[in-house]
């Protein structure tokens, strides 16, 4: 069976994660997200997870090497056999190495290999990210586009919401060029390979959808 895969790349708020679900979805592939990974192996106290848990409880970012073990773990199991769908992974050159190494028999054998990008202006990811809020029950608005029904108060609890440490505009900005720093290199690569799908992503969720969907149809992956 020739296998699959895609790299989903977006900037913080473009609305990535919630496109792969959709592809993960239409294609009947496995999302690998290493923030899921993480999180399931520290909840399953697994070695993995412990060796993961000692990085963070000092502060420090997990290394690439367990990273990409969690990503193996993934890529064995059965219900990737048909390929992956990766979002979040890679954000660096080592960790874009790691998976273009890891991929290389499939696609040696037939398989297919893809980055997609959902490309938003900062000026959009700042007003997106700049209007969320959030409250202590887990409910998440936004002022423009998922406003609560009373103003600054939670529908669901009643509890006033708040803005994220992580939605305040220098750390926003701060994020943004990370990511540009980290992105570019690596859509570079896949850019220079002809295997780079664009797809406008300050549009609406269904709109970028439809323009997903139909680019996917065009390379011939659905």
């Amino acid at each position: 069976m020739a296998k699959t895969f895609l790299i989903l790349f977006g900037a913080p708020g473009s609305g990535k994660g919630t496109q792969a679900i959709r592809l993960a979805d239409k294609m009947k592939l496995p999302m690998v997200s290493t923030g899921d990974l993480l999180r399931a192996e520290l909840e399953k106290n697994s070695p993995l997870g412990r060796i993961a848990k000692k990085y963070m409880d000092k502060g420090k970012l997990v290394p690439d090497e367990l990273l990409a073990e969690f990503v193996e773990h993934r890529l064995k199991k059965a219900d990737a056999r048909a390929g992956a769908i990766f979002d979040g992974f890679p954000r660096n050159e080592e960790q874009q190495e790691f998976i273009l190494r890891r991929i290389k028999p499939a696609l040696r054998a037939g398989g297919r290999a893809f980055a997609v990008l959902i490309d938003s202006s900062d000026k959009a990811i700042k007003a997106r990210l700049g209007g969320r809020r959030a409250c202590a029950c887990g409910a998440v608005y936004n002022l423009k586009t998922k406003p609560p029904k009373r103003a600054g108060v939670c529908d669901l609890c009643g509890k006033k919401i708040y803005t994220r440490d992580d939605d305040k505009p220098k750390v926003i900005a701060d994020r943004l060029k990370l990511y540009h720093k980290q992105s570019e290199p690596l859509l570079d690569y896949w850019r220079s390979e002809g295997k780079l799908i664009e797809v406008n992503g300050d549009a609406a969720i269904d709109e970028v959808w439809k323009e997903l969907e139909g680019k996917i149809k065009e390379k011939g992956l659905i």
